[in-house]
């Protein structure tokens, strides 16, 4: 009759800590690679953001007439996207890769945005930052 061989406690935690070192090295390594997809995000999303502004901008040159220059709350912008019917969810458009809003402000009747995550992130990595205006 032949014997079953069984495996033992220490085979199984072998096995257990070897899956776990690959699933740390390979946790680590998408670590970097999140953080570029959101940069790729909030990058795109500053570009549609700021082509839809100019949009609705182009068809009603009065559109910021009532708002002084400096800090705009998201919510303003996000009157201006529902009004529009180009974007079908406003309020996530205004918010950037991280899922934090953008920091919106008029400066000489220009809107201008940020990130302060994409700019972090911009600066960790040594990249040049992209924003829409500064092309």
């Amino acid at each position: 009759m032949k014997k079953k061989y069984a495996m033992t406690l220490l085979e199984i935690m072998i096995v257990i800590f070897i899956i776990g070192i690959i699933g740390s090295v390979v946790g680590y390594n998408m670590r970097g690679s999140l953080d570029q997809g959101k940069a790729f995000k909030t990058k795109e999303g500053a570009r549609k953001l700021y082509e839809i502004v100019q949009l609705e901008e182009a068809q009603n040159a009065n559109i910021f007439k009532d708002i002084s220059d400096g800090k705009i709350e998201p919510t303003i912008i996000v009157g201006i996207l529902e009004s529009s019917g180009l974007v079908r969810n406003p309020r996530e458009i205004v918010r950037d890769g991280w899922g934090d809003s953008y920091e919106f402000e008029l400066d000489r009747r220009k809107l201008r945005f940020h990130s302060e995550k994409y700019d972090a992130y911009c600066e960790r990595k040594g990249v040049e930052r992209e924003y829409p205006w500064e092309e």
